[in-house]
């Protein structure tokens, strides 16, 4: 009988008892600290980062508040820790061969989709707070990079003027960043192929544009 229906569950669960070989222990607190920082966010991305105090994520989380500090040492060690894993995410999926627009818009897509909550305290909050400032910022400045590097292997001019290859870059970044996190917070999943479709033509719009201005 299915019972998850008839009571709130905790979001995270409660540790075995035992002690367990080295390895696996080691192993078994990573999994438990991605546990809790994977949870947290979910409470964090929508009551704030600054405003909620590690007693509102204990109580979200039907835990109790020592087992969050047995974990991370303060609030800020928690965020930083949801943030870093963000970050290399973000981090290994621009280092991926490119392998066309098409399949680079998927690749980004499935990465938020997988982690709706970190993507948005990585622009909603950390885009507007000066201390966590700098994981937006490198995000920001990864795909104006890439699109950078894209765009001078692409048009002859492009590759002479770094100003305007700059300003095409800026442009990308700003766009893909907001549609995406738009798309996450107001599309079904079910519709992903639609946003996709969509993001892509835009994209190759500006694209052959910014190919064959004078």
């Amino acid at each position: 009988m299915d019972q998850s229906s008839d009571s709130a569950t905790p979001l995270v669960s409660h540790r075995r008892r035992g002690r367990p070989p080295r390895e696996e222990a080691a192993a078994l607190r990573q999994a438990r600290v991605d546990e809790l920082a994977r949870a947290a966010a979910m409470v964090l991305a929508q009551q704030g980062v600054r405003g909620t105090t590690m007693d509102t994520l204990a109580v979200e989380l039907g835990i109790p508040k020592q087992v969050l500090y047995r974990h991370f040492s303060s609030k800020d060690e928690l965020i930083h820790t949801i943030l870093q894993r963000m970050s290399g995410l973000w981090r290994e999926l621009q280092t991926r061969a490119w392998k066309g627009l098409g399949r680079n818009l998927r690749d980004v897509i499935s990465l938020v989709r997988a982690n709706p909550n970190e993507m948005k305290i990585l622009v909603r909050h950390c885009a507007i707070d000066p201390e966590l400032r700098h994981y937006f910022d490198a995000l920001h400045a990864g795909i104006v990079n890439r699109t950078e590097d894209l765009l001078a292997e692409a048009n002859p001019r492009l590759a002479q003027d770094a100003m305007l290859r700059g300003l095409c870059a800026q442009a990308v970044a700003g766009f893909l960043i907001d549609a995406v996190l738009w798309w996450i917070e107001h599309g079904e999943t079910e519709r992903d192929e639609i946003f996709l479709v969509w993001a892509k033509q835009s994209l190759s719009t500006l694209y052959s544009r910014w190919m064959t201005a004078e």
